[in-house]
């Protein structure tokens, strides 16, 4: 099973590193254009197009590309002349924080109150969160970006709301910096959580073991507890793990909002620039997070319901 994933897998990413390619070459205009300037003329151009290897034809740049990438060389920056992977690794440890940040967030909340609904079907609290799950779904994760910074700079004015700090150089500093992005990325993540879980945990509740738990003498909050959280949270291991490699990608929209120097702002700017190497290999890297992050959930299947490991 392992085997399978990992090759379909491969796959998947060759398949995006085509996909990648092809539109990072579609961008209009040329960093050609970007780097002779306004005034060159055109042997100066295609001399520097030569220089590049952008004047070989788009099968032969891709082949040399990917040929590259296998051996771990994404290439060197057009514009600050920096090795792809040290301008990648330096912003990576950053966006890696937001991510698990947003995640602890939305698990705190998202599978305390989505259990609670379930216990409490039909009630104020299932009422409340289902409301709440409605409108976090609903909200724009860059318009609660801003909605956030505002409500900061007005409530709060010392918070630092546009300023990273790194946690090697001050941990509660990075902490204070990390909270409002990671609010604006888990709370909606929380609130597709709390709806899996809420429907979860009532497909649990139906089955026998349940019953059982109760006609023995077990309160419905001392079953749930006991035995219907770990047994409904299968589907929300799933959700979560792959909610979580798409934060990686959504991160591009909130470091830019929070001025976050991670791999989402190094997309950007990069597709801006028409930095080839750079856009390419970002986008190669979100696509092989969530390819990784989808086999680390099929692994993680078995550990919480042994009948899918027996199955498989």
């Amino acid at each position: 099973m392992i085997l399978g994933r990992v090759l379909r897998g491969a796959v998947v990413l060759w398949l995006l590193s085509i996909l990648a390619f092809a539109l990072v070459q579609a961008l209009p205009g040329s960093p050609v254009d970007v780097l002779a300037g306004p005034y060159s003329d055109a042997g100066a151009r295609a001399r520097l197009a030569e220089q590049l290897g952008l004047d070989k034809p788009m099968v032969v740049q891709y082949l040399a590309w990917l040929g590259q990438v296998l051996q771990g060389n994404f290439g060197t920056s057009m514009f600050s002349g920096l090795p792809v992977s040290e301008m990648i690794t330096d912003r990576l440890m950053s966006t890696v924080e937001l991510a698990v940040a947003a995640t602890v967030i939305s698990v705190l909340w998202g599978v305390p109150l989505g259990t609670l609904a379930a216990l409490n079907r039909g009630g104020a609290v299932d009422r409340i969160a289902r409301a709440g799950t409605f409108l976090g779904l609903a909200t724009p994760v860059f318009i609660l970006g801003v909605v956030l910074v505002l409500a900061a700079s007005t409530w709060a004015p010392r918070w630092p709301t546009l300023q990273y700090v790194a946690f090697g150089e001050d941990p509660t500093g990075n902490l204070k910096s990390l909270l409002l992005p990671a609010l604006a990325l888990g709370l909606p993540l929380g609130s597709t959580i709390c709806r899996y879980m809420r429907t979860s945990m009532l497909d649990v509740y139906e089955q026998d073991f349940i019953r059982t738990a109760l006609a023995a003498g077990s309160t419905r909050l001392g079953a749930t507890v006991r035995h219907g959280m770990r047994n409904a949270s299968a589907p929300v291991v799933t959700i979560a793990g792959l909610q979580m490699a798409g934060l990686i990608g959504e991160a591009v929209l909130v470091e830019n909002v929070f001025a976050i120097p991670g791999i989402g702002q190094l997309t950007v700017n990069s597709l801006q620039q028409q930095d080839y190497a750079v856009a390419q290999a970002c986008l190669l890297l979100l696509g092989a997070v969530y390819v990784v992050m989808n086999l680390a959930v099929d692994l993680t299947y078995p550990l919480l319901d042994p009948k899918v490991g027996a199955k498989r």
